[in-house]
């Protein structure tokens, strides 16, 4: 390799806080491309279905947005949020998809070039396109993950989306589920593969189009504390998420395949709950105690926002003591994964100081406010009142 590398070997290089001359691990291990190799058809089959995967859960969240606003806007006793805050979420909401996934289509481009200049050792003319053989050799979430982890300046952007993945998962369990909004798993699903940001303003345009109802009637009148529930679940959830984040910031873990595995932790943590409120009957994934539930999600919040803060301290004065401030605001564009995950984390900054100010000003108003939540929840059955599903996945009030 020359001295002076090019600008386009520039881009393997890690960023400050790494050694000269990093390459991904998935380039470092390549082999010859056997002869009479199999058909490409299952990596073409994995990359489109997941390209699937985000387009159905979008349309299906959409399609029940879409359905609770009609039902919203022919009721007679439920006026619907201020057209301002729809509209102003929605073009959020295409503003992150849209930045977001700019930059992820330029990563696969990226990649594929990348893999093909080190596959021409082995003869692969540039002239033929060979996106099978790239796709069944490369793991890009593995090695998308891989780019945005190492190196100071780009952790410091991409630690805070497990912070915010973070806040999503509560804010699904703490709000979504108690005005009735049942898919929870689909907003954290494709948070997942498709960007935190665009699946945050997609619940809060849930929380918008649903204004929470009462609870359903009780027979008994009286519930039990019970000391097991999904609040542990929670609990675990926070704690595998804000863990890995920080241990993902030590440098031992930026080199080999070591971080998958951790990196793996809070992607399946965060989905446990939403998916176990699918397949057990709801009265096993109901808190019975809305206070003390209350007070956990006080200390879940701390931890997250805390620990967010805390790490964002730390990786601020590590990336500032090897290249300055400019090589965190650099970080941001010089790879176009470093660039998808910044932009999801600038959104979400975006999403939830908006929705924070909206909350405060409009505190009083029924689209906002969760104190008849609790006022109501957990009592016996004597409004007359009860709520009705009507399909949608959206708790429906109606009387008696």
């Amino acid at each position: 390799m020359p001295s002076s590398p090019s600008t386009f070997q520039s881009f393997l290089m890690a960023p400050p806080g790494a050694p000269q001359g990093y390459i991904p691990s998935s380039f470092r291990e390549k082999e010859p491309v056997p002869y009479g190799m199999d058909s490409n058809a299952r990596p073409y089959a994995i990359f489109f279905s997941y390209m699937g995967l985000c387009a159905g859960l979008t349309l299906f969240i959409i399609h029940r947005l879409t359905k609770g606003f009609s039902a919203l806007s022919k009721s007679k006793t439920a006026q619907p949020p201020p057209k301002k805050y729809v509209v102003l979420f929605v073009v959020l909401a295409i503003g992150s998809l849209a930045t977001t996934w700019y930059h992820m289509i330029q990563y696969f481009k990226f990649s594929y070039d990348t893999w093909l200049m080190w596959r021409q050792h082995y003869e692969l003319t540039p002239q033929m396109k060979h996106w099978g053989l790239w796709l069944r050799e490369t793991s890009l979430f593995k090695e998308a993950w891989e780019t945005v982890l190492v190196g100071f300046a780009r952790y410091w952007w991409s630690n805070q989306i497990f912070f915010f993945a973070c806040a999503l998962g509560l804010d699904l369990e703490q709000r979504g589920f108690r005005r009735g909004i049942r898919h929870t798993w689909a907003f954290m699903l494709l948070g997942q593969i498709v960007a935190i940001s665009f699946a945050t303003n997609l619940f809060i345009l849930a929380q918008l189009l649903c204004p929470p109802p009462p609870p359903p009637a009780s027979t008994s009148g009286v519930y039990k504390k019970k000391w097991f529930g999904p609040w542990l679940l929670n609990v675990a959830s926070v704690i595998a998420t804000v863990i890995p984040a920080f241990l993902l910031a030590a440098e031992e873990y930026w080199y080999g395949h070591a971080f998958f595995k951790l990196l793996m932790i809070p992607h399946i943590a965060l989905l446990v709950l939403p998916f176990v409120r699918v397949i057990l009957p709801s009265h096993y994934v109901t808190d019975s105690n809305v206070q003390f539930e209350d007070r956990v999600y006080k200390i879940l919040w701390s931890t997250t926002i805390g620990g967010g803060l805390l790490l964002g301290l730390n990786m601020t004065g590590a990336a500032v003591r090897y290249g300055g401030y400019e090589g965190i605001v650099i970080a941001l564009h010089e790879h176009p994964a470093v660039s998808s995950v910044g932009y999801d984390v600038i959104f979400c900054w975006v999403t939830w100081i908006a929705w924070s100010a909206i909350k405060v000003v409009n505190s009083g108003d029924v689209f906002v406010r969760e104190k008849e939540i609790d006022e109501y929840a957990w009592k016996d059955d004597r409004s007359g009142t009860t709520v009705t599903d009507g399909g949608n996945g959206i708790g429906a009030v109606r009387r008696r």
